[in-house]
C-alpha cells in the first residue's frame, strides 16, 4: 500500500512538472511567434524597398556617346535587327551600352526602339519593347 501511494505521488508530481513545462513552452512559442511576425514584416518591407530602388534608372546630364559596332550576319530572312540600348549600372552610376541583336518578329507585335527622355532631373533611357500592333 505504501508503494502504491508513493507511485501515485510520483505520477502526480510528474504531471505537475509536465504541465508547468508545457505552459512555459507555450508562452515562449507565443512570444517567438508574435516577434517573428514583426521580423518577417520588416524584412519584407526592406526587401521590397531594395528591389524597387535597384530597378530605378539613373539620370545623366548628357546622353553618352553611342559606339557603332559591326552588325553580325543575319541568321535568316525572318529576323529583324534590334538596335542596342543602354542599361544603368548601379555601382558606377553611368549608362552602359548594350549591343544590338537579331530577333524574330513577334506575331501581332512591333518593336518600339528605345529613346532618351529629358526630365527636370536630367536625361534617362526609356528601354525598347514589343507592343501590340493596335497600340500607338
Amino acid at each position: 500500500m505504501k508503494k502504491i501511494n508513493e507511485f501515485k505521488k510520483d505520477v502526480q508530481d510528474a504531471n505537475k512538472c509536465e504541465s508547468f513545462m508545457n505552459a512555459e513552452k507555450s508562452t515562449f512559442i507565443a512570444t517567438i511567434g508574435s516577434n517573428l511576425k514583426k521580423v518577417i514584416y520588416i524584412a519584407s518591407l526592406a526587401g521590397m524597398g531594395l528591389f524597387l530602388n535597384s530597378c530605378e534608372a539613373g539620370y545623366v546630364a548628357e546622353e553618352p556617346s553611342y559606339v557603332e559596332y559591326a552588325r553580325p550576319m543575319r541568321p535568316s530572312a525572318q529576323h529583324i535587327w534590334i538596335d542596342g540600348d543602354w542599361g544603368w549600372n548601379n555601382q558606377t552610376h553611368v549608362y552602359v551600352q548594350r549591343a544590338g541583336y537579331w530577333d524574330r518578329p513577334r506575331q501581332g507585335k512591333s518593336f518600339v526602339a528605345g529613346h532618351w527622355q529629358s526630365t527636370p532631373k536630367g536625361k534617362s533611357w526609356s528601354k525598347g519593347h514589343w507592343q501590340n500592333n493596335g497600340r500607338r
